[in-house]
């Protein structure tokens, strides 16, 4: 995530749960869409799946970027 730095991950990483959680759901989502994209053929299932997953991974994502203003905000 282009817009996260390094110093403030660690430090909300270690402060704040929720980050913590949304960071390793993003990563999750992100490790099984890597795996369904690299099939040759999706089932009917797995493109459902991997519709679910983006939209997963793009609420932690936006998510994400609010905490990261709000840290920004208290001048972190």
């Amino acid at each position: 995530m282009d817009f996260l730095r390094p110093d403030i991950q660690d430090s909300l990483t270690r402060e704040n749960f929720e980050f913590k959680k949304l960071m390793e759901e993003h990563k999750a989502a992100d490790e099984r869409l890597t795996y369904l994209r690299n099939k040759i053929r999706l089932s009917a299932k797995e493109t459902i799946e991997e519709v679910e997953l983006k939209k997963a991974k793009l609420r932690a994502k936006e998510r994400i970027y609010h905490i990261v203003e709000e840290f920004k905000g208290r001048g972190q």
